[in-house]
């Protein structure tokens, strides 16, 4: 019989502690990146009435969250979340509880991305002594996998792991998605091409180095060098279709790839890069034949083609600048987005509100707004482009029909069009 009590208790134990609200865990790095997320839950009864809650990971000490206390007055029968739980600051879920009509409490976990989980060790004892610690049986939530930078290209995609180790998925027919081994802190996807910038400063290109003109009524493939990138250290780079920009140490842009292209008088597809403008920089973003940047003075310059006005940059200072196919959206200090150029698909009509992070695909936009990380998209919906998933979400990417996104948890969601595969997000 006292076993088979410090078992209940075991088991309610583990439940308890899933109500506990966002919980900050001490992991070292390498179980938070490579291995599965296993703990135990605690709880005690406090002289109150309520039930406090914590976390305690496999080898490291407990940890008890901002919010851990279930309310002695809690509505009988009524599901309550916690706030994420986190790991070495990576969400891997929230933690639900409901009071029984016997005075027990039922606990149960949602994985971030993930269905409620109740396991055969999931209620907490009506009464049990107060101020005394019980332990769960050990949890196994799975593998945390993080991600801190997201590009979609026209029809691929590329991350970069919290270890720096850059992964791609998608087309991959000029080797667009044959990420190279080494530690990296940004990417970039453009039309078929990738680049990428070391740890050291120095940037990494690898695709497609050619673009697609007419001439004599045909298409033929041409070398534009998008992928041959410039010596120096650089702290950003962004691909468009057939160049590249980046921004060197010292605040200046330089580009490359693209370069005009006129062949017996008929229309070329890949436009003239012209020449970046001088001074110092602090974010460049290339779209089809036209780029912006923004200036230290939060200024935003344009150039390349302009003929559907998406180099027509507006006055005022801006935080962020995404540059789409023909059509250009920024973020101005207000938190505010402002687009123009083609509008078609109404791909430039911004909607109200206050905004952290924007991305143009090829006739959409989205836009992480500011405080819920909400993702709101406008444009064209062909693909199913602009159908946002719920949930919170720190950065943001749009491709030619596809975008993807990443999680507080750092897991990376994508959705659009997928003939390619481009929205099969890695989950490891």
């Amino acid at each position: 019989m006292p076993n088979l009590a410090r078992r209940t208790i075991a088991l309610a134990l583990l439940a308890a502690a899933i109500v506990a609200g966002a919980i900050a865990l001490d992991l070292a790095p390498a179980a938070a990146q490579s291995d599965d997320e296993t703990g135990r839950i605690v709880a005690r009864r406090l002289d109150d009435g309520r039930t406090e809650f914590g976390w305690q990971p496999a080898g490291a000490a407990r940890v008890l969250p901002r919010a851990r206390y279930f309310p002695a007055d809690a509505q009988v029968d009524r599901w309550l979340n916690s706030s994420p739980v986190e790991v070495d600051d990576a969400e891997i879920g929230r933690i639900n509880a409901r009071l029984l009509d016997d005075g027990r409490i039922e606990f149960g976990f949602t994985p971030t991305d993930g269905e409620r989980i109740l396991t055969d060790a999931r209620y907490f004892p009506a009464a049990p002594r107060p101020n005394r610690w019980l332990r769960s049986t050990e949890i196994t939530i799975g593998p945390l996998v993080r991600y801190v930078a997201i590009a979609a290209g026209w029809y691929h995609s590329c991350a970069i792991r919290d270890t720096g180790e850059v992964k791609c998925w998608g087309s991959n027919g000029y080797g667009q998605a044959d990420a190279p081994t080494g530690s990296f802190t940004a990417v970039s996807a453009g039309a078929g091409h990738t680049c990428a910038i070391r740890e050291s400063g120095a940037i990494t290109c690898w695709g497609r180095s050619s673009g697609t003109v007419w001439v004599g009524g045909a298409i033929e493939e041409l070398y534009t060098g998008q992928t041959d990138a410039p010596t120096g250290s650089f702290t950003a780079v962004s691909a468009g279709r057939w160049h590249t920009c980046a921004i060197r140490e010292s605040g200046e842009i330089t580009c490359w790839g693209g370069q005009p292209i006129n062949i017996e008088g008929y229309y070329a597809e890949v436009w003239e890069l012209a020449t970046p403008p001088a001074g110092s920089f602090t974010t460049v973003s290339p779209g089809h034949n036209h780029s912006c940047a923004i200036r230290e003075s939060g200024a935003i310059e344009c150039w390349g083609n302009n003929q559907y006005r998406q180099s027509d940059a507006p006055t005022g200072s801006f935080s962020a600048v995404s540059a789409g196919d023909i059509h250009t959206c920024a973020i101005r200090d207000t938190g505010a987005i402002e687009c123009w150029g083609w509008n078609d698909f109404g791909e430039a009509d911004a909607p109200a509100g206050s905004f952290s992070a924007v991305a143009a695909g090829d006739a959409h936009t989205c836009a992480i707004r500011t405080g819920s990380g909400a993702i709101e998209c406008w444009g064209s919906n062909s693909s199913g482009e602009t159908d946002a998933p719920a949930g919170s979400f720190t950065a943001i990417a749009g491709g030619d029909r596809h975008t993807c996104a990443i999680r507080e948890s750092g897991a990376i969601q994508c959705w659009g069009d997928n003939n390619t595969g481009q929205i099969d997000a890695p989950t490891e």
